[in-house]
């Protein structure tokens, strides 16, 4: 295990387990309290109410999740704009329904995107192996979308993909976009701008530029004696050589950190936390740790779980028979009850029945 989720987890606060240490600073400074619901984080397994629509899905986390100062109308039409960059108007009325009966996996996966999208992350946006289960051509297409939302601006300063971790960068906004991927393709590869590539046990082996057609990352082992040949794929040549038939036993985590590609890293994250302390924070330090009221919450949450239940069609189909049959098996057996002691137990039987139901 190299550790790329367990990596994202800890990075986004939610791993609970085991022993952490050492700080995590955004922007040079200790996480606000309203870090979790700054940050969007899609995790490797889809989950959504199948019996939601892709809109009502976006909605819900868009009315619930943006501050509450913002105008409910303001939120809906910035799922309307999701909606379009997510290439989803067609579908956004179908049901999402369950894996194999309903939104197939890419389907699937932009909607997790969206989902995280719609809350207006201010800080980062993390996804979790995002083209696991998918083909080619879907990985291609869900990397290429992270790109578009990176060049539209989407993405922030920092960010970090590897086969192992792969990182996405752009300078219009503070919102960075960071993905682990899993032995990605060449064409794959390419689309990435910065590699955090890590050996088992998590030890990072290079955290820097990837450059065009993976120039700088490949002259990198090239400079260590481990060249990569020009019909290989970048991403797996590296695997071979950090853990595979190529690793000579070498401590590529040795190297690295002896290496003068991580002392410039060192010196130049040193100069960014110290360039980010000494400007406002790019967002919100006091924001409260939950965006929507506690009667909001109730609100939005019963009437989705109110919508879900009525399309639940086989769920009302029982609960009618049930209690129907409930009805007359009731009122058939205690027919004609009259005004004596046993009628009178039998009477109070048929009300406990009721309410037992």
């Amino acid at each position: 295990m190299a550790g790329k989720t367990t990596l994202l987890d800890v990075l986004a606060q939610r791993k609970t387990e085991g022993e952490i240490s050492g700080a995590i600073h955004v922007d040079g400074r200790i996480l606000p309290l309203a870090f979790q619901r700054s940050a969007g984080y899609c995790e490797q397994a889809d989950v959504h109410e199948p019996l939601a629509t892709v809109r009502e899905a976006l909605e819900f986390s868009a009315i619930l999740r943006q501050p509450k100062e913002t105008p409910r109308s303001e939120k809906i039409a910035y799922v309307d704009t999701i909606i379009n960059l997510l290439g989803m108007s067609d579908i956004e009325h179908a049901l999402v329904g369950r894996p194999g009966n309903g939104l197939n996996v890419e389907q699937r996966k932009r909607l997790t995107i969206g989902v995280e999208l719609v809350a207006k992350p201010s800080i980062l946006l993390f996804l979790d192996e995002p083209t696991s289960g998918l083909d080619s051509q879907s990985a291609f297409s869900i990397v290429k979308f992270l790109r578009k939302l990176a060049d539209a601006g989407q993405a922030g300063k920092s960010s970090s993909v590897c086969p192992h971790c792969l990182q996405r960068s752009s300078t219009r906004f503070s919102l960075a976009v960071l993905v682990t991927i899993h032995q990605p393709s060449a064409s794959l590869f390419y689309e990435f701008d910065n590699l955090l590539l890590l050996a088992k046990g998590g030890k990072t082996v290079y955290n820097g530029p990837i450059g065009h057609q993976a120039a700088q990352v490949k002259a990198y082992f090239a400079s260590r004696m481990a060249p990569c040949p020009e019909s290989a794929n970048p991403a797996e040549h590296m695997i071979d050589v950090v853990s595979g038939h190529l690793s000579k036993h070498q401590d590529w985590n040795r190297t690295w950190l002896d290496s003068d590609e991580n002392r410039e890293l060192e010196r130049e994250l040193e100069e960014l936390e110290h360039e980010a302390r000494s400007r406002p924070a790019a967002y919100d330090e006091q924001g409260e740790e939950f965006a929507a009221s506690l009667w909001e919450q109730c609100k939005v949450v019963c009437h989705r779980n109110s919508v879900s239940l009525f399309r639940d069609t086989e769920y009302i189909t029982n609960k009618f028979a049930l209690h129907i049959f409930a009805a007359l098996f009731n009122g058939f057996t205690y027919w004609m009850l009259g005004d004596g002691l046993t009628d009178l137990q039998n009477k109070v039987f048929t009300i406990f029945g009721f309410i037992f139901v």
